[in-house]
């Protein structure tokens, strides 16, 4: 009668689970080879909490146990999303609609903190942005009615890459509610994703992507991921590559010279590089084809130094650079330095540096720009002034 009664109950419990989450698959879950060439692939397999993944209207995600679990009917109010991580931290997003592009030009804030190239590494994003308390530790906005200014690639490489994507969408319909503004500008590792460059991804991604969509090929599988079926594609969509906010323009890669030929506001840019986030584009696409080559405003490297096709920046070049677009300082990421620092007496300023994967370390950087000051800030909350 014992066993026959724990039965029951265990029975029920499974039952109970598979009314909540439907498995699509496991880790270690035997595959099929079709082909030799398949046969030589190296098989990705899920790593930890992932997701959620919401596609058309229905959500997935990896859950602790590696399992690929699905539901039809949730709460989109106060999505739970689970970051990978020691701490097993915990964050809720509510989610939005409508997604619109934002404006290409802002007045300048009162105060300004601006980071790039975190790469899905969410213990120090999200550390830094405790530690300068533009969040909580509940990862509510704080910053009241401040700016967070995010210079691009903050997908790609790291294992907490939707995580990240979520904390910066939840902040950002946070931060309007409070008068402040998140301006997520895109960098060239989003650009790859939705054209289905998948070189940079970390394999539980091209996994997680191949299973929800059902693509094999891994180009379509993360092309899938990041379309108009997902709302994290639909919505990243709609963000720029180069915005300006005062006297300051922030750009991933940097403005090459050769850009003002084509005589394009910085609106004009964003509108064709939004174009063809998720086209083709065929030669006869000659802006778009610049705009997106090495010399564009997610690649382009000349600010810090010489390629095979074009030296360094000079200063008469980034002067006119500047005076094209009416600015002062150009921010950047996209080429790592040892330290946060100004350029060319001040007239560009290098962003990128090695974050740390741990939170509070001390080498997690970012800048701080209040009261016409420009400030060194880390996720310890030491703040420095920037000088030349």
């Amino acid at each position: 009668m014992k066993t026959h009664t724990l039965f029951m109950l265990f029975f029920c419990w499974c039952s109970f689970l598979i009314g909540q989450q439907t498995p699509i698959s496991k880790e270690g879950a035997s595959k099929i080879i079709h082909s030799k060439k398949e046969a030589q692939e190296k098989v990705y397999e899920f790593d930890g909490p992932d997701g959620p993944y919401i596609i058309n209207d229905t959500l997935f995600k990896v859950n602790k146990r590696n399992l690929l679990v699905f539901e039809n009917q949730f709460n989109s109010d106060s999505l739970p999303v689970q970051v990978s991580n020691v701490d097993e931290d915990t964050f809720h997003v509510a989610i939005q609609s409508n997604y619109k592009s934002p404006p290409t030009n802002f007045d300048m804030p009162n105060k300004m903190v601006v980071i790039s190239d975190i790469e899905g590494k969410f213990n120090a994003f999200s550390s830094f942005l405790m530690a300068n308390k533009v969040i909580d530790k509940n990862y509510n906005w704080i910053f009241d009615d401040g700016h967070l200014v995010l210079v691009g690639d903050f997908v790609d490489r790291g294992r907490n890459v939707t995580q990240v994507l979520w904390l910066i969408y939840k902040l950002e319909y946070q931060a309007r509610e409070k008068g402040g503004h998140v301006h997520f500008i895109l960098g060239n590792h989003e650009v790859l994703n939705f054209k289905g460059d998948h070189r940079y991804n970390s394999g539980k991604y091209i996994k997680v992507a191949q299973e929800i969509s059902g693509q094999r090929d891994k180009k379509k599988a993360i092309q899938y991921m990041y379309s108009n079926r997902s709302e994290l594609g639909k919505w990243m969509a709609t963000k720029n590559v180069v915005e300006k906010i005062g006297d300051y323009i922030f750009v991933h890669a940097g403005l090459s010279p050769q850009l003002t030929k084509y005589k394009h506001t910085l609106d004009d840019i964003n509108t064709n590089v939004r174009n063809f986030y998720t086209q083709k584009i065929t030669i006869q696409d000659t802006t778009a084809q610049f705009l997106y080559g090495n010399k564009g405003p997610f690649w382009y490297r000349g600010f810090v130094m010489p390629r095979s096709n074009y030296e360094k920046i000079n200063s008469n070049d980034l002067d006119h650079v500047l005076n094209y677009y009416e600015a002062k300082t150009i921010v950047v990421g996209h080429t790592i330095v040892s330290d946060i620092k100004k350029s060319f007496e001040g007239r560009i300023l290098l962003i990128d540096v090695s974050h740390s994967y741990q939170k509070h370390s001390g080498k997690t950087k970012g800048v701080l720009i209040e009261n016409g000051l420009e400030y060194k800030i880390n996720d310890l909350g030491t703040k420095s002034l920037l000088v030349q």
